[in-house]
């Protein structure tokens, strides 16, 4: 639930903008809606992770450009983590049953703390490589900024979707 949130969050930030600034935004939410809990088998997390790449490569090709590397980080990230879910096939997502990430030495309601913790803090070193380099090389555009609501959800929306992945992913 935590990730669709976020998704929305993302969304509700690039509205006002053009189809094609926002339309990668819709890809990742209507993907995280297809692989909530019950939702689908591996098959589905596949083309998934599929049209997660689709999305991190348009943002890329079209995106916002003060947002555009950022957000292709996120989704890329969110590519990666559902894939690795569909190889993993965790049971709460409907697939088979499978244990996930989380071995027999945990207890049934814990955490597989370590893969959440690499996945988050990899995600977070991308994020900070981005604004490092925003800051060495800034744009050379015209253009206006987004204004400070659309660049608070959008990282609320981010951390929101990623962080929820990774939990998802570590879960027993």
């Amino acid at each position: 639930m935590t990730g669709l949130v976020g998704g929305v969050l993302c969304l509700a930030g690039h509205l006002p903008s053009p189809v094609r600034q926002w339309l990668p935004h819709a890809v990742a939410l209507a993907c995280m809606a297809a692989m909530t809990p019950g939702g689908g088998d591996r098959g589905l997390w596949v083309a998934g992770a599929v049209a997660l790449v689709g999305a991190t490569l348009w943002e890329l090709r079209a995106g916002c450009v003060f947002r555009r590397a950022a957000e292709a980080v996120n989704l890329a990230a969110m590519a990666l983590l559902t894939a690795v879910t569909a190889v993993v096939g965790q049971s709460h997502h409907g697939g088979a049953g499978v244990a996930g990430l989380a071995s027999a030495d945990f207890a049934p309601a814990e955490l597989a703390l370590g893969p959440v913790l690499l996945s988050v803090a990899c995600w977070s070193v991308a994020r900070a490589g981005v604004v490092l380099v925003r800051q060495a090389w800034p744009p050379l555009i015209t253009a206006l900024p987004p204004g400070r609501r659309a660049r608070l959800l959008g990282e609320a929306g981010g951390a929101l979707m990623v962080t929820a992945m990774a939990v998802m992913l570590g879960l027993p």
